[in-house]
C-alpha cells in the first residue's frame, strides 16, 4: 500500500532496512521505524495544531506502543490517547501524559483507581454503568474527573468490535443523571471514526458518526455546557484545519506519525514522511514462494514487496490471504524474472499496520537521513525491549 511512496519519499529507509537485515541486526518479521522521520512528523503535526487551535492526543497502538517512539513524539505532543488500560501504562512509562483514557476501549473497573491517579485530562465513558464506575473511583481519590461521552457511531462507519456508546437522543437524560454523581463532570463528546478516507474522492471526509457527535454537542450546549469535542480518525496535518472547521477541539493522530494514513499512499505532497517498513525474508521458493509472516494485519492492504537478491532488487506481488489463514507465511508471485533469488534474501514491504496485534519485532533506527543508521533498540510488539 505504501511501498511505492516510501521508495519515492524515503528511499534511505528502504535501503537501511535491507542493510540491517543482511547484517543480521534485524530478524525477519521486524518493523523498522525511522525515528528521525517520526520526529519530523510529530513536529509538523504540533505546528499545524498550534496554528489552528486544535489540541492533539497521539495514539501509540499502531507502532507497538514503543517507548522510544513515544518519547520522541511526546517532545512535541505531550498528551496521548490511551486506547486501553495497558496502553495507558506503556504511555506513562515512556513519559507521556494521558489526554484521554477509555477510548476506544473502556477501562476495566478494577484498573480505574490506579489509572485515575495518573490524572488523565479526560476519560471516555460509553454507557452509564461505566460513567458511574469512573465517578466512584474518582470520588474515592478526592477528585472530579472530566468525562467525554462516547456517542454510538453510525452503522455504516463503525468498525467491527468498536460498537457501543450513547445515542444522541439520550444525552439530555444522561446529563441530568450525571449531575447527581460525585466525582465526574461531563465535559464533552467523542465518537469514532469522525473522519474517514474516501478512496473515490482521494481525501478524508466526515462520516455519519460525526453527525451524531455534533447532534450530541448541540444537546450539551442547550443544557448550558460548552462541550469539548474530540473528532478522531485520520488526524494529520492535512485534516487539522478541517477538524477545526467542524468544531473539534481535539484530534488524535496515529498513522500520521509514521506517514501511513490512507491519504499518504496517494499524495506525495503531504507534510508527514513515510517512517515505517516491514522486513521479512524469503522462506520458501519452488512451488510455494513465500516470505515469513508474523506482522501481516488483516486490514493492512499489503500488496507489493521488494526482494534484495544477489543480482539487485526485484519486485514481487503478495497474494491475498483467506480470512481463516494463520500468518505463518505470505505467498507471493514475481512481477518479473525471479531467477537468482535465494531462500534468506531480504524482503521489504510497507503497508497499514497495527503492530500491537502482531507477534513482530520493532527496530527503532536513528540517523537514516544522515546516512549513518544506528539501531537504538529492538522491541516486541507491545513495547518491551528485547535487544
Amino acid at each position: 500500500m505504501f511501498l511505492a511512496m516510501t521508495e519515492r519519499r524515503n528511499p534511505a529507509l528502504v535501503q537501511a532496512a535491507i542493510d540491517l537485515h543482511r547484517s543480521g541486526a534485524v530478524e525477519p518479521d521486524t518493523y523498522v521505524i525511522d525515528l528521525d522521520a517520526v520526529d519530523h512528523n510529530a513536529a509538523a503535526l504540533a505546528a499545524s495544531a498550534a496554528r489552528h487551535g486544535v489540541e492533539l492526543w497521539f495514539v501509540a497502538k499502531q507502532y507497538g506502543r514503543n517507548p522510544l517512539v513515544t518519547a520522541t513524539v511526546a517532545r512535541h505532543l505531550p498528551l496521548a490517547a490511551a486506547i486501553d488500560h495497558r496502553e495507558a501504562v506503556a504511555l506513562l512509562g515512556a513519559g507521556a501524559r494521558l489526554g484521554n483514557l477509555g477510548h476506544l476501549v473502556q477501562v476495566p473497573r478494577r484498573r480505574l483507581p490506579g489509572l485515575l491517579a495518573a490524572e488523565p485530562a479526560y476519560v471516555t465513558a460509553a454507557d452509564e454503568q461505566n460513567l458511574t464506575a469512573v465517578a466512584a473511583a474518582a470520588h474515592d481519590l478526592g477528585r472530579v474527573q472530566p468525562v467525554l461521552l462516547k456517542i454510538r457511531g453510525a452503522a455504516e462507519s463503525t468498525f467491527p468490535g468498536q460498537d457501543g456508546g450513547f445515542e444522541p437522543d439520550d444525552v439530555a437524560g444522561v446529563l441530568e443523571r450525571a449531575a447527581r454523581l460525585d466525582g465526574v463532570r461531563v465535559a464533552g463528546a467523542t465518537g469514532f471514526p469522525c473522519l474517514s478516507f474516501d478512496a473515490g474522492a482521494g481525501r478524508p471526509r466526515p462520516t455519519g458518526t460525526l453527525d451524531r457527535v455534533l447532534a450530541a454537542a448541540a444537546t450539551m450546549r442547550a443544557a448550558g455546557l460548552d462541550p469539548v469535542l474530540s473528532l478522531p480518525s485520520h488526524t494529520s496535518v492535512s485534516t487539522i484545519p478541517q477538524i477545526a472547521r467542524l468544531g473539534g477541539a481535539v484530534g488524535e493522530p496515529g498513522h500520521a506519525l509514521t506517514g501511513t494514513t490512507p491519504e499518504h499512499a496517494v499524495d506525495a505532497a503531504l507534510a508527514e514522511r513515510p517512517a515505517l517498513v516491514y522486513v521479512s525474508e524469503i522462506a520458501q521458493l519452488g512451488s510455494a514462494p513465500s516470505v515469513f509472516g508474523g506482522g501481516f494485519y488483516s486490514r493492512g492492504r499489503a500488496r507489493d514487496l521488494l526482494v534484495a537478491t544477489g543480482g539487485g532488487v526485484r519486485r514481487a506481488t503478495l497474494r491475498d490471504t483467506p480470512a481463516g489463514s494463520i500468518d505463518y507465511y505470505r505467498r507471493f508471485d514475481w512481477s518479473g524474472d525471479g531467477d537468482g533469488a535465494r531462500v534468506g534474501d531480504t524482503a521489504v514491504m510497507a503497508f497499514r499496520t497495527q503492530i500491537f496485534v502482531t507477534r513482530s519485532r520493532v527496530a527503532v533506527v536513528a540517523g537514516i537521513e544522515a546516512g549513518r543508521p544506528r539501531v537504538e533498540g529492538v522491541f516486541d510488539a507491545l513495547g518491551s525491549r528485547v535487544a
